[in-house]
């Protein structure tokens, strides 16, 4: 009998973890408060039901000072408008696979505040989109379906280094 249950918690676990890396996120590791640092936002699939993500949008947080976009081969990269940064597949080919993983750099200066800085972002696939704008509230227990990337940003010095947000 202890087998069968091992046998399904390693099957839950390997989904969670499937299914967690689907989000849009940043790196787990935080950065330090003031300093410059590249936001990288990992694409670990399509929106559901869909083939392909044509376009990322990210809105950059108060606080997130801009310094550049990195432009992604085969994509337009559309400048910062109303805090808004715009990646566009230009073609077919160059749209993400369903699997495939992609990455868009946003480059900037944190705030010089030590605390949590979330970026919604919104995915856009040939079959709908996928709206990575929740964020959990002081005290929620439960995990947001469709969370926001989520920076740690630490005090200068490494000192009291908050948990991590792992999906």
């Amino acid at each position: 009998m202890q087998f069968p249950l091992r046998c399904l918690a390693a099957a839950a676990t390997l989904c969670a973890a499937a299914a967690a890396s689907g989000h849009v996120v940043l790196s787990p590791d935080g950065a330090t408060a003031g300093s410059a640092h590249d936001a990288v936002f990992s694409v670990g699939h399509a929106c559901k039901g869909a083939r392909v993500t044509t376009a990322l949008s990210v809105r950059l947080p108060e606080g997130f000072r801009l310094i550049e976009a990195l432009p992604r081969p085969g994509w337009t990269l559309t400048a910062p408008q109303a805090g808004e940064v715009r990646w566009t597949a230009g073609s077919p080919a160059a749209a993400l696979g369903g699997g495939e993983k992609g990455e868009f750099v946003v480059r900037g200066v944190l705030p010089a505040t030590p605390g949590t800085l979330y970026f919604p972002v919104r995915q856009v696939c040939d079959v709908g989109q996928a709206d990575w704008v929740q964020v959990s509230g002081p005290g929620d227990a439960a995990r947001p379906d469709m969370p926001a990337a989520r920076l740690e940003v630490l005090p200068p010095g490494g000192g009291d280094r908050p948990q991590a947000h792992r999906h």
